[in-house]
């Protein structure tokens, strides 16, 4: 039996949340299946470093937007895909370039906000993505929440969407002592320090500061604290001016950078802080609910979608570092509360949040998306066809 060949369109193949979804599928969809491709907009190797799969670059660089349909065209025509699946805005052209090349099946998802965008759409984009969302056969977004913000944003039903939640390994991001023992060694902390620590791009939207005011403020209770910051970013060198301002907290933070040893940084935690302003669906937040880390989030998109408030983690409001700091407070003034969120934390992503389930979604979106027969159509996952749009 022919597989199926997918392309995938992304604005670029670097670090974040969107790209690590895609390796997951690139590594995780049945070979026999599927044949996949990546094509990005932005400049990228021939190959995908970490799964091996071959990459076409449209090679977009500098500034201003270029329209790109005419070249997605002819790479569609030349590779003839029977899935494009195009993500988020950055490559949004995809659709059109699909229709014209004569693809059979368009399918394009949202996962995410942009700093710059993140509170409101211009006008633009929400005409933009009205016109290729109608020629698109499935659209979904990673959220429930991002999902309601673009049927609000571009005044459409919401069951013009449907919801395909991330997925975490819970193999390979479980608690473990021995690693917990040897990570915590290497940062040099004890028992009784509380270690707090976030992972994810530095960037605007993740509010760091919130955090670093916060944790100045536990400091002031007297708490013994150990601050580290996971990731790299454009907001970095910003980010440490500001930490070298603190200066009781300068002494008692990392800033580690960005790894692929997130599974060891994660379980030398205590604590895991979000406090983005913005979310999808954050990557970093399942990995560190399936360590069984307590967490404590921002109440914005996916957020409160992943955590129970009060049995699997924590929320509070953008922005407000005395509400995080009085959180951290109570986690380190009970390990036992902080010991039950962690593992309510870890079942809640292997019962709601696997890799598995994830899986399993896209493979029956994109069965049903080519026509093939499925065990439960009765209530599908996506969102009809571009024709009932209009109905």
């Amino acid at each position: 039996m022919s597989r199926f060949r997918i392309m995938h369109v992304i604005d670029s193949l670097g670090t974040g949340g969107t790209e690590e979804g895609i390796r997951k599928l690139l590594s995780g969809l049945d070979p026999a299946a599927f044949e996949q491709i990546v094509c990005t907009v932005a400049p990228s190797p021939q190959t995908e470093a970490k799964t091996g799969t071959r990459v076409i670059s449209l090679g977009r660089s500098g500034g201003g937007r270029q329209m790109l349909v005419g070249k997605l065209k002819r790479v569609f025509e030349r590779e003839r895909p029977h899935i494009v699946h195009s993500r988020n805005w950055g490559a949004i052209e995809a659709i059109v370039a699909a229709r014209m090349a004569g693809v059979r099946t368009v399918i394009h998802s949202e996962h995410g906000l942009e700093s710059s965008t993140y509170r409101r759409q211009p006008w633009r984009r929400n005409v933009m993505r009205q016109l290729c969302f109608a020629c698109a056969d499935r659209v979904f977004a990673v959220s429930d929440s991002l999902r309601a913000y673009y049927a609000q944003q571009l005044w459409i039903g919401k069951n013009r969407m449907r919801v395909i939640p991330n997925g975490v390994d819970t193999k390979r991001f479980r608690p473990q002592e021995d690693v917990r023992h040897a990570a915590r060694q290497k940062l040099g902390v004890g028992p009784d320090t509380l270690v707090i620590g976030t992972l994810g791009r530095l960037d605007p939207i993740k509010d760091h500061r919130t955090l670093f005011q916060a944790a100045d403020l536990l400091l002031t209770f007297g708490v013994p604290v150990q601050l580290v910051v996971v990731g790299d970013g454009a907001e970095r060198k910003t980010l440490e001016a500001d930490m070298k301002t603190r200066n009781l907290l300068a002494t008692q933070t990392v800033f580690v950078g960005e790894t692929t040893d997130t599974v060891s940084q994660l379980n030398s935690f205590d604590v895991f802080v979000l406090p983005s302003l913005a979310e999808g669906m954050s990557n970093a937040l399942l990995e560190a609910m399936s360590v069984g880390v307590p967490c404590v989030a921002t109440r914005v998109g996916g957020n409160p979608e992943l955590v129970e408030e009060g049995s699997s983690g924590l929320l509070f409001e953008p922005g407000d570092a005395t509400r995080l700091a009085a959180h951290l407070k109570s986690l380190a003034l009970n390990p036992q509360y902080r010991h039950d969120l962690g593992g309510n934390a870890r079942r809640r992503a292997e019962e709601r949040f696997s890799l598995h389930r994830m899986l399993s979604n896209y493979t029956q979106l994109y069965e049903e998306a080519l026509g093939k027969k499925h065990g439960d159509s009765a209530n599908p996952i996506y969102m009809p066809s571009a024709r009932a749009w209009h109905q």
